[in-house]
């Protein structure tokens, strides 16, 4: 099968794409087709047969992440020739295997930290100026993280395209919603649930690593780093 691979990785988050290129090499979905499509600030020369540069603007934090769907359909044409395509943020590193258990029509990660929280108290956008917005009682079964999702290509542009018009909606009416992508994300999955939802093995916060109180094992983790210094 052919997967595209979509990563975003502006101004001092280019750090992280050798590594993140060389953990999906070594270990996602071998034996399958793999493209990664970078969106970048960076002039990068095109070295590598399997990575495709898509240049776009660095803006101020969190654009480079509140846009990130509408930079996708930027590039719709070119990822809608492969079966599967898969976001991954680029400050993730894949720890162990992962192969077509995570194959599905439209793939969602259950939050590392959100997922066990009661529903009410999940940082759903409560504001009801937003697309995003989230009425109490209207939460959905799980509360999903924005660093890994995908499915098949068909079904990711569809959300794609979904959320891409309301984050321009909403930018037109000065409104950002609370957890930016994540949050247009999850209003999206209440009304639309993924057919397969990953257990946070697949957004793991690195700084559970040891901790035998958790309850999953890593396979894809979030980097630990300083948010301040990397957005400023």
């Amino acid at each position: 099968m052919k997967i595209c691979i979509l990563t975003i990785a502006t101004n001092k988050y280019i750090q992280f794409v050798e590594r993140l290129l060389n953990n999906i090499e070594e270990n996602f979905l071998n034996g399958h087709e793999i493209q990664c499509l970078l969106f970048t600030d960076h002039e990068i020369e095109e070295s590598s047969d399997n990575v495709k540069i898509s240049q776009i603007d660095h803006e101020d934090w969190p654009m480079p992440t509140l846009k990130r769907y509408n930079y996708f359909m930027k590039e719709k044409e070119f990822i809608s020739q492969f079966d599967y395509c898969f976001y991954f943020d680029v400050d993730m590193g894949i720890v162990d295997k992962v192969g077509e258990e995570v194959l599905g029509d439209l793939v969602a990660t259950m939050h590392p930290y959100q997922s066990f929280y009661p529903k009410g108290d999940r940082s759903y956008d409560r504001n009801p100026n937003s697309f995003a917005y989230v009425p109490s009682g209207e939460e959905g079964e799980y509360y999903y993280a924005g660093g890994f999702n995908g499915g098949k290509t068909e079904c990711f542009l569809e959300m794609a395209e979904v959320l891409a018009n309301r984050v321009t909606k909403d930018l037109v009416k000065g409104v950002i919603a609370l957890w930016h992508d994540e949050s247009q994300m999850n209003r999206y999955l209440i009304d639309n649930p993924p057919t397969l939802s990953l257990t946070p093995s697949y957004c793991f916060a690195e700084e559970f690593m040891g901790n035998s109180d958790y309850p999953y094992e890593p396979k894809i983790i979030a980097l630990k780093k300083n948010h301040d210094e990397l957005r400023s």
